[in-house]
């Protein structure tokens, strides 16, 4: 166990600065290449579907275009190398740590490119390809790269959740993703290193891991909390020498301020490192379990002459490796986020709030008032008889209990429903609420932002929507929203003193240039910088949908989107008055000084 435990901490640790340079290196030119490349293609795929975006409401044509298949085939295998690049890399880096051996940085990058290129194999490509979303979702951290910011959209996530059927299989294929993948580790080395393919190399690793399953599993189990608890004393170190530096005599009056200063840098500068050491010590343990069960003999380690130069030398390359790391870990992409000091962005309550009041009703509406929210979203379907009621799904069960779609009943059976005891019995007998009630209800209280839900059975609905909220005079206060264009484009005609917005999962476009559409609200994870930026030069606002959790929240707000559509307002709100804090450093500070 000992000797494992040094072989691992060698292989990981003895080209340090080398690895730094490198990841920094791969980030950046990643980054930007990537992103540069991506834009490309997708430009490449409107001018050949001849389109001006691309949303879900025309995925299906553009992905029937022979050609935007093969062009969108090329970016998946370009995103492919790219992670297969680092990840061939980190095994040489971590092999000549194992043999003791010094690896520059310009020999880690020639040796990477050389020895990711048999990815393109018949035998390795699909497999990895298949690996990608395994990777991305698993805990085994293999890589640094934009994989490594791969997440299930919340909406799906909140819907598979919420079924009691679709959950348990979830988790089950999540667990078996894991043992897929841990079955497949040590694939990379062998057709990293020894040149084997991943097809055919699975039953000798399968042989090598016989009857060592569990000793395996509770190595890199061991290995990833091994690493934390060393974070965590490191951190904890960090702190106590930088209260101490921001204590000392030359800054009597201002040692928490210095304090803060200091500990702002070298955070940002550890999280970075971290980072990039914690997938160095999962590979390293796993490149040593597999030499290891293979009987490799480990190689003496090289003995170095040191003379006045190759000393010289190496301390400026670590001094310069140091430098880019400060330098790196200050830019977003090092995780230093720097949030819009202009923008003010929209608190929008979904179903006009659905955490603290059964989703869509009036009960709802008041709690998203009380709650400071800017706006509220409702839904707006027609029963039978043409009145328009506010609902989310097209069938009443969920909500009210009674199995029935909205065009097969009237407003009268509609309003006597409850639409509050499946939500909780402190809101039995709440009411499925028609518009009239909603917008009363909101009038110079709170924005609505009214979709219409396009359900194949409507009749007037964009009239009558258009011609209630003008009864209202609330033409200032209310956004009509839909995911048909067609809808959109019906109400701007009826009604062009009242902005619409286009709700969309997928968005992307060169132009957002609708005429009919004054704004947009697509799910976080097409949410970008660059959308932002062209639909705000085309004078469209940008909102994203919908952001429960903390890293969806904060990503809306960090780039500076328009709206914010949340289920909780509250919470958004806390997010919104504290962004940018840095709440444990405050924790910190108060404990110290």
């Amino acid at each position: 166990m000992k000797n494992t435990v040094k072989t691992g901490l060698r292989a990981g640790l003895k080209n340090w600065s080398t690895l730094l340079c490198f990841e920094i290196l791969y980030k950046i030119i990643g980054f930007s290449i990537m992103g540069n490349i991506t834009e490309t293609l997708l430009d490449a795929v409107l001018k050949t579907g001849n389109v001006t975006f691309i949303s879900q409401e025309n995925i299906g044509y553009v992905l029937s275009r022979p050609l935007n298949l093969v062009i969108l085939l090329a970016g998946l295998l370009l995103f492919t190398y790219y992670v297969y690049f680092e990840i061939t890399a980190l095994v040489i880096y971590c092999e000549a740590g194992w043999r003791g051996e010094h690896l520059s940085v310009w020999a880690l990058w020639k040796q990477a490119f050389l020895r990711s290129l048999p990815v393109f194999h018949y035998k390795n490509l699909p497999v990895v390809i298949v690996l990608l979303p395994v990777i991305g979702l698993s805990v085994f951290p293999l890589t640094n790269s934009l994989l490594k910011g791969f997440r299930i959209p919340e909406f799906i996530l909140d819907y598979i959740q919420g079924s009691f059927i679709l959950l348990p299989f979830f988790v089950l294929a999540l667990a078996l993703l894991h043992v897929l993948l841990f079955f497949t580790l040590f694939s990379f080395p062998a057709v990293i290193l020894n040149g084997d393919h991943f097809i055919g190399s699975w039953r000798r690793n399968a042989r090598l891991l016989k009857k060592k399953k569990w000793k395996t599993a509770l190595w890199l189990l061991s290995c990833i909390l091994a690493f934390l608890l060393f974070a965590l004393i490191g951190f904890i170190l960090m702190v106590l020498i930088l209260w101490g530096i921001s204590n000392l005599e030359s800054f009597p009056d201002n040692g928490r301020s210095q304090f803060e200063f200091y500990y702002r840098r070298w955070s940002a500068m550890g999280s970075v490192a971290l980072s990039i050491f914690g997938t160095v010590a999962f590979c390293s343990t796993m490149l040593t379990l597999y030499h290891n069960y293979k009987g490799d003999i480990q190689p003496l380690p090289h003995k170095t002459v040191h003379t006045v130069k190759s000393v010289l030398r190496r301390v400026i390359v670590i001094a310069a490796t140091l430098v880019m790391l400060a330098f790196y870990s200050e830019t977003e992409l090092g995780g230093n986020i720097n949030y819009p000091t202009d923008v003010k962005t929209e608190i929008v309550a979904h179903r006009a709030g659905a955490v603290f009041a059964p989703e869509n009703t009036l009960a709802a509406l008041r709690t998203a008032i009380s709650s400071g929210a800017d706006m509220a979203e409702i839904d707006v379907q027609q029963t039978r008889d043409g009145a328009l009621v506010i609902l989310h799904d097209s069938n009443l069960k969920r909500t009210t209990g009674l199995d029935a779609d909205i065009w097969d009943v009237d407003e009268k059976t509609v309003k006597s429903l409850d639409a509050g005891s499946s939500f909780s019995s402190d809101f039995r007998g709440e009411p499925v609420p028609t518009l009239k009630e909603m917008l009363d209800a909101a009038k110079d209280r709170i924005q609505l932002m009214i979709e219409l839900k396009s359900t194949g059975h409507e009749h007037g609905l964009v009239e009558k929507t258009v011609e209630q909220i003008r009864a209202a005079h609330m033409e200032q206060e209310c956004i009509i929203a839909s995911m048909d264009l067609e809808l959109l484009e019906k109400s701007k005609e009826l009604a062009p003193e009242i902005r619409t917005v286009y709700i969309t999962a997928l968005l992307y476009s060169d132009l957002y240039d609708l005429s009919y559409v004054d704004g947009y609200s697509v799910e976080t994870t097409s949410l970008t910088s660059i959308m932002l930026l062209q639909a705000h030069i085309e004078g469209k606002k940008v909102y994203a949908w919908t952001a429960n959790r903390e890293n969806n929240i904060e990503k809306i707000l960090r780039m500076g989107a328009d709206g914010l559509v949340t289920d909780n307002p509250e919470l958004a709100r806390y997010y919104q008055n504290t962004e940018g804090e840095n709440l444990l450093l405050q924790s910190l500070t108060d404990i110290l000084y």
